[in-house]
């Protein structure tokens, strides 16, 4: 049952780089003895992917290539072994994606689209790389692109992996290279909502605002990716109470990804509320491309004052008691009165 994990820090997809974690945990204690069937320890190894030139390391944060169709192009990756001992490792390209959490990753399977177009030198066999103690080893890149590539981007990756087993499990920690592969041609960046909706719960206290939630799905319609950051302008009635929200966290999206999203507004409930969610392209790290105009959506929803409305009831139901009290004891009164009166008679 293979499983494997690949970490992309947040911190640095604005810059266009992908950065994974080492994947480095310590062996179990030898006074600990192992529950039946657990998965395997991570391996006491640590080891760096970072771009590189002919002599080593760069200081570049990701590989970044623009070619026309039929061209190729030469890079190169160093690996390091940071551990105190030898270790064998993986070398493997792959297509990039973005994940359900909007980090980017690099897929495990047969690539098929710009991870196909990446071959990686200089490893000691088939994709296989043996490592010494902190040595550090510089592989040659070739990316030669088809010449019926479509333009656009065609993301990828270069990972270096390392596996450990147990029981029929297999555990493997990956650390890579992002790779910007766009093809020259005509650029198309766009967006699309495809849809939006709305939802509203009130609040306990009545003179508090209730929650109103818009969910929505962009989808990026173009062929290169874009950075997407949405808002809210909503409103009551004729325009009552309009409020709105800052633009939030801008999500990548790469060329025909689709991702959901969702926007909380604090609003009184004024029975009817309606609005508009307006998604914002980004251009992300590094990429220089023009904008397309932001995408929009309207919404309503109903907002019922159910806790004010509970409350004008309770206080119509209070006053009809009052005014049903008072009578009925104005009643008691003008009986007494009677009574007394007609006794008086009685006595003379």
């Amino acid at each position: 049952m293979p499983r494997s994990s690949f970490t992309f820090r947040a911190a640095l997809l604005a810059a266009g780089a992908l950065v994974f974690s080492l994947a480095a945990a310590p062996a179990a204690s030898a006074a600990e003895a192992p529950a039946p069937n657990a998965a395997p320890e991570a391996p006491a190894v640590e080891w760096s992917v970072v771009p590189a030139d002919a002599s080593g390391p760069d200081g570049r944060i990701s590989l970044r290539h623009e070619l026309e169709p039929g061209a190729s192009a030469g890079d190169a990756i160093a690996v390091t072994n940071l551990s105190a001992e030898a270790a064998d490792f993986t070398v493997a390209a792959g297509d990039g994606r973005v994940g359900a959490d909007g980090a980017f990753d690099v897929g495990t399977e047969t690539p098929e689209r710009g991870g196909a177009w990446v071959s990686v030198e200089g490893a000691d066999g088939e994709g296989a790389l043996t490592l010494a103690a902190g040595e550090t080893r510089v592989l040659p890149v070739t990316i030669a692109v088809p010449a019926d590539a479509t333009p656009g981007d065609h993301p990828a990756g270069i990972v270096v992996g390392r596996s450990a087993s147990d029981g029929g499990v297999t555990l493997t920690h990956r650390v890579g290279v992002r790779l910007h592969l766009q093809v020259a041609g005509e650029i198309e960046p766009a967006l699309r909502i495809d849809a939006a909706s709305a939802s509203y719960a009130a609040s306990w206290n009545p003179f508090s605002p209730g929650t109103l939630t818009v969910e929505y799905t962009v989808t990026n319609t173009g062929n290169v990716r874009l950075g997407a950051s949405g808002s809210v302008d909503a409103a009551g009635p004729l325009g009552m109470l309009r409020t709105g929200t800052e633009r939030g966290e801008t999500r990548e999206l790469l060329p025909g990804d689709t991702a959901t999203q969702r926007v909380e507004v604090g609003l009184l409930p004024l029975v009817l509320l309606a609005g508009e969610v307006i998604v914002t392209p980004v251009a992300l790290g590094d990429d220089r491309l023009a904008l397309p105009e932001a995408a929009s959506s309207g919404f309503s929803t109903l907002a019922m004052p159910w806790s004010v409305l509970v409350l004008v009831v309770l206080a119509v139901a209070a006053l009809v008691a009052a005014v049903i009290a008072v009578r009925a004891g104005r009643r008691r009164s003008q009986h007494r009165i009677e009574a007394a009166i007609a006794a008086d008679r009685a006595q003379r």
